[in-house]
């Protein structure tokens, strides 16, 4: 048995496979039995001449749309004619070879010429209807045997390489063939996925190359672009539907990488398990398109702001912003995305009159964009008889309420195309901005638990569950019962409300709307933990952390009134928790000379009174408030220094949580728990006027982390880190710290000839 060579070309180079090679430019049709069979099909003659003349003969051009167009009802035909017919076919060849004159040939030829077929999509074939002794016959399965081997190996071989994974290249004339309405395309940078509705190529129109050097503006006037229609899924703060995108490809020479083009099909993505990935993405996209409160770790879209922050996605809120209707952020869905699509281009509708096409009947094959166009489009609308089933969200948009029941559920197909962008505020920094579905996540749930649960292994080598912020926050086991009770007592009412209809079944006060909200002050000195009460109280209630400063309300009357109603609005929308850090700026004692101070105290004063969601005030400069915050505040906690147990307390969870971020890096730290615990001790004994609160603890225990590493490192400061070191953390390092800290209390001591919390005192600010 003898292998086969390989075939090769004229040059001697092996072929390349079927369906790699590129398509020929156009075939000859001269068999009249062909051309009566497109004839019939189109409902229209193809020559244009009388079809007895077998003189006459069609040119179609690549990428021959009629052809597949009309493959199943000549598949049909073809098969209708192989049952009825049991010859062979060779000897039918040669016996009717001298009345029909030859058989379909694929040939590069000249001419010019172009015969307009109708526009309109032909009717359904009826096989009948070519019932005659010339196409029904022997002779009739010969010829229209020889169109369908060149369909079959030649141009729907070259279809199936452009739908397979393996396509890495394309010709410009395959795009009318790589992109079928109902693909699933995808832009380069693999973010947005959309689903084409149509694509439309213009009619083959050759140039004069001098004609097209002398006049390059016309040249570029009549270019013939294949424009690929797409859509994608968004929404616009009431309804989900389609946002159109149209991609024009412009004509290029010889073959390019197909992820080259603008956008390609998801089927030549080297990314694993994109379609499941997609799919996924747009149920989250669903899940969050109302309000949702998620954790956001990446760069923004437009600003490119690096962001780690707890966000509040809402899309109705983001499209009420002025600066956001002036950008247009808010995407224009199309009504019905079916309708006829009326581009605003110069119709090409002459004919190609250069060499290639002289004295040629070229089939004007353009009706075939439309009707395959159509044809899918048909599809996306449900059936006549259905009364509640509505169109897909692909063409036509629905409220957002809709796609959650069981008849007009989001298919995979729509969840697929959905965008991949949100709209959201960033709580961290209290900016609006457009947030990418990758770089969102849940915001994790904290659980109580039992005092002595520590995130180790027990003797039985089960994990035990590590213990919330909320548990590890050192201050006064009393504050804690009283915040979580009157906390839980808000939300229980407010969920029950919310649950029965009723809209003041908790009012307190006589006068409906007042009264219905918490404030919390947390007064004392800096550092001993009221704003992080506040952070670890949203945190375990599983609500966002609205903060606002100062600095976000304005400096008038007028300005930090619409600014706190806008953002305690905002804040009760979302159920958030509303954190006023220093707010004895807005709260500070008014006085008969200072107008722009009177008004602003008193915005705020009217303000809480209505506000109706939770609220902590914090300040370390309680002397200084007004007196008429005292009635309108529910619950007033002194929070105090940190005693002796408080700041080991403090200067152990540090540690702890320092030795968990090496382990989850494979890395090694030494503490030497005994030493350090002996120094916070002498220090804080030894230092009564510069004791460190809980936010100077912190910083000395990164600081004296920072040194030890620096040791480990070889004291020198490449950028590169010996995973290997092994960091050894003890007493000196934090001597070092203390030294540098008790310096600058020396100094500041030398400056006020007394020591900051003495200062405080004698100003009134606190006790």
């Amino acid at each position: 048995m003898v292998a086969r060579k390989p075939k090769v070309d004229i040059t001697g180079n092996p072929q390349p496979p079927i369906g790699h090679q590129p398509l020929p430019e156009r075939i000859r049709i001269n068999s009249t039995v062909i051309l009566k069979i497109l004839g019939k099909i189109h409902e229209t003659s193809i020559t244009g001449a009388d079809i007895q003349d077998e003189s006459e003969s069609a040119v179609i051009i690549r990428p021959f749309k009629s052809l597949v167009i009309y493959e199943d009802r000549l598949r049909a035909l073809h098969k209708l004619l192989v049952d009825r017919f049991h010859v062979n076919i060779r000897t039918a060849a040669l016996s009717s070879s001298r009345a029909v004159g030859g058989g379909s040939q694929a040939a590069r030829a000249s001419g010019g010429g172009t015969r307009s077929a109708d526009e309109r999509p032909p009717e359904p074939l009826t096989l009948a209807s070519l019932y005659d002794n010339l196409v029904y016959s022997p002779t009739g399965l010969v010829h229209l045997q020889c169109l369908m081997e060149f369909i079959d190996t030649t141009l729907k071989a070259r279809i199936d390489h452009l739908r397979s994974p393996g396509c890495k290249k394309v010709a410009f004339s395959d795009l009318w063939l790589l992109f079928k309405p109902g693909e699933f395309v995808i832009d380069q940078r693999e973010r947005q996925c959309y689903r084409v509705i149509s694509v439309t190529s213009a009619k083959h129109q050759a140039t004069n190359p001098f004609e097209q050097y002398r006049n390059l503006t016309r040249f570029e006037d009549e270019e013939t672009p294949v424009r690929v229609f797409c859509v994608y899924v968004d929404f616009d703060g009431k309804r989900i539907g389609p946002v159109p995108k149209l991609f024009t490809i412009t004509r290029f020479e010889e073959e390019k990488n197909a992820t080259d083009l603008e956008v390609y099909p998801i089927h030549l993505s080297d990314t694993a398990d994109l379609r499941q990935k997609l799919i996924d993405r747009g149920k989250l996209f669903l899940e969050v398109a109302a309000i949702k409160h998620m954790h956001y770790t990446g760069p923004t879209i437009d600003a490119r702001d690096e962001v780690d922050s707890q966000v509040v996605v809402d899309f109705e809120e983001t499209f009420t912003v002025e600066e956001h209707i002036k950008q247009r952020w808010r995407p224009d869905l199309q009504r019905d995305i079916s309708m006829p699509l009326i581009l605003k281009e110069k119709k090409n509708t002459g004919s190609c009159n250069w060499l290639c096409c002289v004295n040629e009947n070229i089939f004007d094959d353009q009706f075939a964009d439309e009707r395959r166009n159509k044809e899918f489009r048909d599809s996306l609308y449900p059936p006549a008889w259905t009364q509640s089933k509505l169109p897909s969200v692909t063409i036509f948009p629905r409220d957002l309420k809709e796609t959650t029941t069981e008849e007009n559920a989001v298919t995979d197909e729509e969840l697929m195309i959905m965008s991949y962008r949100v709209f959201g505020f960033v709580l961290r920094s209290r900016k609006w901005a457009k947030l990418d579905l990758t770089y969102l996540r849940p915001v994790q749930t904290p659980q109580l638990g039992d005092e002595n649960d520590k995130e180790d292994t027990t003797g039985t080598g089960k994990k035990k569950r590590k213990k919330s912020a909320f548990e590890q926050l050192v201050i006064p086991p009393k504050h804690k019962d009283m915040v979580m009770s009157v906390i839980a007592q808000h939300f229980r009412d407010k969920s029950r409300d919310k649950e029965s209809g009723a809209t003041y079944s908790n009012q307190v006060d006589l006068v409906r709307g007042k009264g219905k909200g918490l404030i919390l002050l947390l007064h004392g000195a800096p550092g001993v933990g009221k704003t992080s009460t506040a952070e670890c109280v949203a945190e375990l209630f599983q609500k966002p952390l609205f903060q606002i400063t100062c600095g976000d309300l304005g400096t008038t009357a007028a300005a930090v009134d619409a600014t706190l109603e806008r953002n305690f609005a905002l804040a009760n929308k979302w159920d958030c928790i509303l954190l006023l850090d220093e707010a004895d700026v807005f709260l500070a004692r008014r006085n008969t000379k200072d107008y722009v101070r009177n008004g602003l105290v008193a915005v705020f004063l009217r303000i809480l009174e209505y506000y109706a969601g939770v609220l902590f005030l914090t300040t370390n400069r309680i002397g200084d408030f007004d007196e008429a915050f005292t009635s309108r505040v529910h619950i007033s906690l002194h929070y105090p220094a940190l005693d002796e147990q408080g700041t080991w307390q403090v200067f152990k969870i540090n540690l702890e949580r320092m030795s968990e971020r090496f382990a989850e890096r494979g890395r090694t730290l030494d503490v030497d728990t005994a030493e350090i615990a002996v120094f916070a001790n002498k220090y804080f004994l030894q230092n009564p006027n510069a004791r460190w609160n809980g936010r100077q603890i912190r910083n000395a225990c990164s600081t004296a982390l920072a040194l030890a590493e620096y040791e480990a490192q070889g004291s020198k400061h490449d950028a590169v880190v010996r995973p290997d070191a092994v960091i050894t953390l003890n007493q000196s390092h934090f001597e070092t710290v203390a030294e540098s800290y008790l310096k600058f209390i020396e100094y500041v001591r030398r400056i006020f000839s007394t020591y900051p919390d003495d200062k405080a005192s004698e100003d009134k600010l606190r006790a």
